[in-house]
């Protein structure tokens, strides 16, 4: 689709991240007991809520394109764990998805639509073999 890209800006306050990307400025900080602020989600929060929310958009998009697809409900319950090592540093060492969705499609064509919904999901695919993923659908 193209390029993008996000300004990310310390702000005097704790842990704050001003971002602005495309006309829109959002908060990123970390929880009081990281000796930030808790003014807004944290990173890896941001993290999660992106493959959630990419998840939904590419729904939505699969939706637009079949004529007989009918989203009654999607969502898209994304669960993170983080490992912290000896050096300080640390990453996300594993993530869980559930997703839940109803459509107006048969059985047979309402699993193809869920497993196209990853296939084509953008921050999926790219976290995929970078973090172990574990995926159901309800």
């Amino acid at each position: 689709m193209g390029k993008y890209i996000v300004h990310s800006k310390l702000r005097p306050a704790g842990t704050q991240m001003m971002n602005t990307t495309g006309g829109f400025s959002y908060l990123a900080d970390e929880p009081l007991i990281a000796k930030g602020t808790d003014a807004a989600p944290n990173p890896v929060q941001y993290l999660l809520g992106a493959v959630g929310s990419c998840l939904g958009v590419t729904a939505r998009e699969i939706e637009n394109d079949e004529a007989t697809l009918t989203i009654k409900k999607f969502q898209a319950d994304v669960t993170g764990e983080t490992t912290t090592f000896q050096d300080g540093s640390s990453k996300v060492t594993s993530i869980s998805i559930k997703i839940t969705a109803e459509t107006s499609l048969s059985e047979a064509d309402h699993k193809w639509f869920l497993n196209e919904v990853v296939r084509k999901c953008t921050v999926h695919e790219t976290l995929v073999g970078a973090v172990p993923m574990e995926i159901t659908f309800a």
